[in-house]
């Protein structure tokens, strides 16, 4: 599976407005009709990192060697503060039900 944040260039913690900018500078680079399989992987990415729960799954379930305990924690609890969960979601995410 393809990094999203590597397709489109960007850093793992930008900000919803900067991961726009940067789609939108990218489909006027990469338009479907001259680059339709370049247009798709970074259509793909946007959509997965669009979506405020996509986005927290791929932070919670996708842990590289250099991710810490407490950088991780951090991150869940920014992320929680930031979108609202119902708690049946939540224990959909962990498979706990």
């Amino acid at each position: 599976m393809t990094d999203p944040f590597e397709v489109l260039g960007l850093p793992v913690d930008a900000d919803p407005a900067t991961i726009r900018s940067r789609y939108l500078q990218l489909v006027r680079e990469f338009p479907p009709d001259r680059a339709p399989e370049r247009f798709g992987e970074i259509r793909h990415a946007y959509d997965e990192l669009s979506d405020p729960l996509a986005r927290l799954e791929r932070q919670l379930f996708s842990v590289s060697a250099e991710d810490s305990i407490e950088a991780l924690a951090g991150a869940v609890r920014r992320k929680l503060r930031q979108t609202r969960l119902t708690t049946a979601r939540l224990l959909s995410l962990a498979d706990l039900e």
